[in-house]
This record gives C-alpha cells, sequence and structure tokens, in this order.
C-alpha cells in the first residue's frame, strides 16, 4: 500500500493518457511474472553449485550487494546479524554459490521452497565484472539443476524494469515463459539509506517533491 503526507498536486496523474506520478523517493517498478513447468533441453553446462547453509554475515552481505546494489538489491543492508542467521537457518531457504573450473565463485542463487510446493528464485546475479562471458545462462543451469532435483510443482520468479533490458529474453532462453505482469512501488534504498546515493545511476533518484511552477 503507497501512502503519502497529504494530497499530491493535480498534476500528478493524468488519468486520460494513463500517467501515474508517484511520490519523491519511491521508486516503480515494471513486474514480470515467468514460470518453468519442466526442465528444458539445451541449457549449458552447469556450473558447480555449492550451497550455504550458514553463511558468514559479512561476507554474505558483501557479496549480495557487490552483485545487486547496480540493480537496487538492499535486503542484506536492512537485515541484522540475527535476521540473517535465522533466515537461513530455515531449511526452505536455499543460498548456492556458483563456481567455475577453477574454483572462482561468479555469482550467487538463492530460492525458496513454499508451502504448496513451489520454488521461488528470489536472488540471481553474477560479480559484475564476469557479465558477458556466457556465465549467467550457467549460474541459472546450476540453479535449476538443483531446484529441480526438489521436483516442485513449477520454479518461478520475477523480473523488474529496473534488471538488465535482456533480462526477459535471457529467462526464456532458460525455459521461464510470462504469465502476468503488474508494478512495485517501493521506497528508493539510495533515500532510506539502505544503499549509497551513487549507486544505480542509471535509475533517477528523485527525493524531492515537484512543484508546479517552481524550478
Amino acid at each position: 500500500m503507497l501512502v503519502t503526507q497529504g494530497p499530491l498536486p493535480d498534476e500528478v496523474t493524468d488519468l486520460s493518457s494513463g500517467y501515474r506520478r508517484v511520490p519523491a523517493g519511491k521508486i516503480v517498478n515494471a513486474v514480470t511474472w515467468m514460470e518453468a513447468r519442466s526442465p528444458v533441453p539445451g541449457l549449458p553446462q552447469p556450473l558447480a553449485m555449492t550451497r550455504i547453509t550458514r553463511p558468514d554475515s559479512a561476507a554474505y552481505r558483501t557479496i549480495f550487494l557487490e552483485i545487486g546494489a547496480p540493480w537496487l538489491w538492499d535486503r542484506a543492508a536492512e537485515m541484522s546479524d540475527a535476521e540473517m542467521s535465522a533466515h537461513f537457518a530455515d531449511p526452505r531457504q536455499h543460498l548456492y554459490y556458483g563456481h567455475d573450473e577453477r574454483g572462482d565463485h561468479v555469482g550467487m542463487v538463492e530460492f525458496s521452497v513454499t508451502d504448496d510446493n513451489e520454488i521461488e528464485i528470489t536472488y540471481f546475479g553474477l560479480f559484475p565484472t564476469l557479465t558477458g562471458r556466457g556465465l549467467g545462462k550457467r549460474l541459472m543451469a546450476g540453479a535449476l539443476d538443483q531446484a529441480w532435483r526438489l521436483t516442485p510443482g513449477r520454479v518461478w520468479l520475477h523480473t523488474s524494469s529496473i534488471d538488465h533490458h535482456s533480462v526477459i529474453g535471457f529467462y526464456r532462453a532458460c525455459g521461464f515463459e510470462p504469465y502476468a505482469a503488474g508494478f512495485e512501488i517501493t521506497d528508493d534504498p539510495r533515500v532510506k539509506g539502505t544503499l549509497p546515493r551513487d549507486a544505480a545511476p542509471q535509475i533517477p533518484l528523485i527525493e524531492t517533491e515537484w512543484v508546479p511552477g517552481a524550478r
């Protein structure tokens, strides 16, 4: 639910055109939900995947933010060490680190097993310096190999317009198909202080409410 402090100016919403302006300090994502109902052939050789059941909090936070801060991931910055430990102590929560043939850590995947025997991939990403080398599809192949071993009814995820522009094509190539779309409105983590102000410079930082006629 979006809560604002008092009414916004009339110019904020143009119902005839479909435009909606949100308050300063918020970000808007166009979301696409995607699912896979069964494994698909043709994925590349999976990366070696190591499940981490008791991650070191500082190390995990560093990895999470290095991979995710460019896309405004901030959950690890919000969680205390105790909250992180409790989260991963739940056997339904799976954290994997992917490694290449040399044993180098290249990325991470998190997924959760739901009570209705479905798996949601919640976080997935490579270290920024390693993109463009074909490792992403191999990391997803490794994640799906682990997920399908649990015989879920389906594996699903959702994308965001904040993600890389090629993300829907990437997930489709990995066997996922879109099944729903919507919007998400959240607090900008650069405004609330969980990420640096210079994170994700490709996403506009708007923290002052626009007033008609003001400059």
